[in-house]
This record gives structure tokens, sequence and C-alpha cells, in this order.
């Protein structure tokens, strides 16, 4: 199995599409395409189905990125014990609370591949990183921000909860209702203030600084919440109410912060214009 072909795959299923996956490889779209097909020939069998909003994984596809993940990660491997390791580019990245894990994972792997040899350390404090991946309300004054996605708050609702079926809801029904609390959340002064003024007092049942720990308290209906999401987010045990009048507008971008003026030749130079494909999609997306 060629591991290009692989690489090209994993990019695909990670992007959901071949042409966003073409501009994080920086090749053309037909040689992604190209790849996928000499995989199905050679597995056999079909590894995505194409609709209107992309590449849509088959069962089969789910597990070679499973196996083809760990494949290439140990070819990397191999390749980075027999070289000096003290000339690999480090990043010190702090990862914000509130941002999502699952998109985290997708942009470390991206960048992994497309910074050869990229040494990651995740740190707590954020002046002493070379970057903070948060969103654009949460990134300290002065520094530059590259836009990477766009999340929209929604209201995230146990799959058995009342509000789950509801027709018509408004932040008026979270009155009295169990919620859990994201004090993270750069959000969460302007919802205490909108919800204050119309006497809205729901039943803080816990109060967790981590997105992961609020979505999984939901999901075991301990409560509900606000939170933001991205479009391809897909949460097991959670119904998503997109349609809270007060929180359809209601957005928020997240990306790279760091300070600016940073020399051409740095590990965070070369991490920035890896991360251009995102930036561009991002841009797109808006």
């Amino acid at each position: 199995m060629n591991l290009r072909n692989l690489r090209y795959f994993c990019a695909a299923y990670e992007a959901g599409s071949t042409v966003a996956a073409a501009r994080q490889c920086h090749v053309t779209q037909p040689v992604i395409s190209n790849a996928i097909a000499q995989l199905e020939e050679e597995l056999g069998t079909r590894l995505f189905t194409r609709q209107q909003r992309g590449l849509v994984p088959t069962a089969v596809a789910v597990r070679l990125f499973r196996l083809g993940g760990k494949l290439l990660a140990d070819a990397q491997a191999i390749v980075e014990t027999f070289q000096d390791t003290a000339s690999h580019p480090r990043l010190s990245l702090r990862i914000h609370p509130t941002v999502s894990v699952a998109h985290v994972q997708k942009l470390l792997r991206h960048l992994r591949r497309a910074v050869p040899h990229l040494e990651l350390s995740v740190l707590d404090d954020p002046q002493a990183a070379d970057a903070e991946l948060t969103s654009q309300g949460c990134a300290g004054q002065g520094q530059a921000f590259l836009p990477l996605w766009e999340e929209q708050y929604a209201l995230l609702v146990p799959q058995e909860h009342p509000l789950a079926v509801k027709e018509d809801i408004s932040a008026r029904d979270l009155h009295g209702v169990a919620f859990v609390e994201r004090t993270q959340c750069e959000m969460a002064s302007y919802w205490h203030a909108g919800l204050s003024q119309f006497q809205i007092v729901p039943d803080v049942r816990a109060r967790v600084d981590s997105q992961e720990w609020a979505l999984g308290l939901v999901a075991a209906g301990v409560g509900v919440t606000m939170a933001p999401l991205h479009p391809m987010d897909c949460l097991e045990g959670i119904a998503v109410r997109h349609d809270l009048r007060e929180l359809q507008d209601v957005r928020r971008v997240v990306g790279l912060a760091y300070k600016p003026h940073i020399p051409e030749d740095s590990t965070l130079a070369q991490v920035l214009r890896a991360c251009e494909p995102w930036a561009k999609a991002a841009a797109l997306a808006e």
C-alpha cells in the first residue's frame, strides 16, 4: 500500500472533501482523487459516497482511517528514530479549555504532516507558550490572530429532555431548568446579564471550565447548556437546538493567537504557513 495515497486519503477523510484536502496537502484536487481511486481499486471497495455537502465515508473508510492513521504515525516514528531530534522544529501551544478536542486533533495531525518532525508541547500558561489556540474574543491585547474556523452557539439538551422536542423555544424556557454552566466561556457574562434582565434564573447543577466536561454532563442528563459548535460536530446523546431565538446570530471564531513580528524562519512561522489552508477555508465560510 502506497503511504502517500494513504496520507491523501486521511486528509480527505478529515477535511470532508477532495478540494479541502488538496489545499491542506499543497497538491491539486486530481492528485487526491487519484489516490482515493487507487486505494479503492487496491481494496476492492468504495471508500466514500459523494454528496452535495462533500465526501461521506463508508464503514470501510472509517476502519481504514483508524488503521491507516496508526500506520502513518508508525512510519513517521521510524524516520524520526534515525534523525537528530535536536534539530527538530519545536512549538509550545496553549489550548483554551473551551476549544473542541475533536477539531484540535484534526489540526494537530495536519500540522505534524505539514511541518516535518514537528515536536509539540502543550502548556497551561499562555505567557510561556509560542501560541494559543483560542477564540478571537479571548486573544490577548496586542496579539496577532490567525482565524481557523467559525463556530455557532447553540442550546445543547439531553436527548430525553422536554426541550429536545419542544416546537418553539426561547430563553424564557430556561427559567428553573437544570443547567450546566461553562465558566471559561467568553460569553458567560453576556448570558447572565441577558437572563437576569428578563428575570430568567436557570437551576445551575454544575460549573465546569472545560468544553468536554460540559458536553459529557449534558449527555449524562445533568442539565442543558449553551456552547459554541463547529458545523461538523456530531454529539452523541445530545440534541442540538440551533433555533433558540437569542442564539441564532451568536458566533465565535477560533484560531491561533501569538505575538506579532515573529522571525520568518521560526517554527511558529512555519506552523502559520501550514495553517493557511484552514485560514482560507474559514474566510470562505464567512
